[in-house]
């Protein structure tokens, strides 16, 4: 499929999430049936993950002329809700934390954010313009890693605990 963009299996692995020419699908692993899920006329989405509960979708959405998170229903019953409205800067794939209450992405600045998906609030945790990478959540939510360049172009990891809101090199 040469229009395929990005294909992600569900929390459970009973399904997928197709993106294909910014339309959003999702098929059963089995038996059953393949679900358009995004419906707008001239909407275009790309980069779409499941959220931990199986019943919703996050993606990027170009409905506002800039690329900005929303979650849409897995089950395609539903209208989309936008998470962020102030794009002014490309976002990249978001990484859902394991409880679903926070997603972290980068931007075309390469500096690093925490969404709460919630409040919406966003918080920019690494500005360094290095870039981050290799993004990843404890199992229990309480903690996000990433890897970065240091001043001195090693890579080195931070971990960013939200409960203290405290940045640390490891």
């Amino acid at each position: 499929m040469e229009y395929l963009t990005s294909v992600h299996l569900d929390p459970k692995g009973d399904a997928v999430v197709l993106t294909a020419r910014g339309r959003v699908f999702v098929a059963p692993a089995a038996q059953g049936r393949l679900v358009r899920v995004s419906r707008e006329p001239g909407v275009r989405y790309r980069d779409v993950v499941f959220l931990p509960d199986g019943k919703r979708l996050l993606g990027l959405s170009d409905a506002t002329g800039e690329l900005e998170f929303a979650t849409l229903p897995a089950n395609g019953v539903g209208e989309p809700v936008a998470l962020t409205s102030d794009g002014k800067v490309l976002r990249f794939e978001g990484v859902p934390s394991p409880d679903g209450q926070w997603v972290a992405y980068t931007d075309n600045n390469n500096d690093l954010w925490l969404l709460n998906v919630a409040t919406k609030a966003q918080t920019l945790l690494s500005p360094n313009r290095e870039g981050a990478s290799d993004v990843a959540w404890s199992p229990d939510s309480r903690f996000l890693a990433w890897s970065q360049a240091a001043p001195n172009r090693f890579d080195q990891v931070l971990l960013y605990a939200l409960e203290t809101k405290t940045r640390t090199a490891v």
